[in-house]
C-alpha cells in the first residue's frame, strides 16, 4: 500500500469520477485506475463502483476511506510542521484577485518574492465570481476583492478588511455638478443630486454596482444607465466627454485619462477585503497573507477640484 494510492482514492471518490482526479493528481487515467485497481487486489475487496451520480466507494471502500483521510491529514499535518521550521520560506501560494480592486498586489508580490524568493507564487485575474469560487473549490489560497455584503463561502475562509475607501463623483470638468460638491464649502455631495441625470454604472456582478443599487434604491430613485463598465480609464474618458457622471472608489482616482472634476459622495465606503483559507495550515500562504495585509493598506486620497490629465 503506497501513500499516492490513498490521495488517489480520496481524488476520485470527492470528484466522483476518474478523469477531474486524474487532472489534480496529474496523472493519466489509466495510470490512476491501475493503482485503484492494485489498492483493491492488495485489499481483497472493491473500494469503487459506478453508480447513477458516477463513481461512488463501496460501504468497504467508505469504511476504508474514513481511515485513509486520517492518515492523509496526519501527514498534512507533518508536512506543514516542517515547514514551519522553515518559516513558511517554502511553498507554493496561489492568488486570486479582481483587477481593478487591487492596483498594488503585483508591487506587493514582488517585494514579498525579494524577501522570500523559493516561495513559488501564482496570481490569476478574474471577475468576483471567478475569484470566490477559485477559492472555496481550494485551487486558490488567496484572494483580494472588493466586497458589498458578506460573501457565502465556507467556515475555513475568513475575511479581512484591507481597506474602506471613499466614493468619488467624476464629473466633466465644465459639468453641472463640477463645482457642488466642493469639501471646502459645502462637505461631500447627496446622492440625491443625481437624480434624473445620467450614470455610467459598473458591471453587474461587482461589488461596487451591488453598493450603488442599493444606496440608488434607498435613494428613491434610479440612475440613467446609458453606459456599463468596470473600467477606469474607460469611466473616466466617458465622463469627461460629457456622455455621464462616474461613481468610483478612491483607489480608482489616480488612473490615466482626460481632466475631470472629482467630488466626495455621501455614500457607504467601497470595502476591499482579502480572504484566506485557514485550513489546512500552510505557513507560506500565512506568511504572505500577512504581508499583503501590511502592503495593501487604505491610501485616501487628498481632496482635489480637478483631476489633471495624466
Amino acid at each position: 500500500m503506497e501513500l499516492r494510492q490513498l490521495e488517489y482514492l480520496d481524488a476520485v471518490v470527492r470528484h466522483g469520477g476518474f478523469v477531474r482526479a486524474a487532472q489534480e493528481v496529474y496523472v493519466t487515467q489509466s495510470a490512476l485506475s491501475q493503482q485503484i485497481s492494485r489498492l483493491e487486489g492488495e485489499l481483497g475487496l472493491a473500494l469503487l463502483r459506478r453508480g447513477p451520480r458516477g463513481v461512488e466507494p463501496t460501504p468497504a471502500g467508505m469504511e476504508f476511506l474514513t481511515h485513509a483521510r486520517a492518515i492523509l491529514g496526519e501527514i498534512a499535518q507533518a508536512r506543514a510542521a516542517i515547514t514551519e521550521h522553515l518559516d513558511g520560506a517554502r511553498g507554493v501560494v496561489r492568488v486570486a484577485a479582481t483587477v481593478y480592486d487591487s492596483p498594488g498586489l503585483p508591487e506587493a508580490l514582488v517585494a514579498f518574492h525579494r524577501r522570500h524568493p523559493q516561495v513559488q507564487l501564482a496570481l490569476h485575474h478574474g471577475a468576483a465570481a471567478q475569484v470566490t469560487e477559485q477559492l472555496a473549490a481550494g485551487s486558490a489560497d488567496l484572494a483580494v476583492l472588493a466586497v458589498c455584503a458578506p460573501p457565502k463561502l465556507p467556515a475555513h475562509i475568513s475575511v479581512r478588511t484591507l481597506a474602506e475607501q471613499r466614493l468619488w463623483l467624476l464629473s466633466a470638468v465644465d459639468g453641472p455638478l463640477a463645482g457642488a460638491g466642493d469639501t471646502r464649502h459645502g462637505g461631500p455631495l447627496a446622492l440625491d443630486e443625481l437624480r434624473g441625470r445620467p450614470v455610467v454604472m459598473p458591471e453587474r456582478g461587482t461589488a461596487l454596482r451591488e453598493l450603488l443599487v442599493a444606496a440608488f434604491t434607498d435613494a428613491g430613485f434610479s440612475p440613467l444607465p446609458l453606459f456599463e463598465t468596470s473600467d477606469p480609464q474607460t469611466v473616466r474618458q466617458l465622463v469627461a466627454a460629457g456622455l455621464g457622471l462616474g461613481v468610483v472608489p478612491a483607489g480608482w482616482l489616480d488612473g490615466d485619462g482626460p481632466p475631470v472634476a472629482a467630488l466626495p459622495l455621501a455614500l457607504p465606503a467601497y470595502r476591499i477585503a482579502m480572504l484566506a483559507a485557514t485550513e489546512p495550515r500552510v505557513p507560506a500562504r500565512d506568511l504572505l497573507a500577512e504581508h499583503l495585509a501590511r502592503a495593501l493598506t487604505d491610501l485616501e486620497r487628498p481632496t482635489a477640484d480637478v483631476l489633471p490629465e495624466r
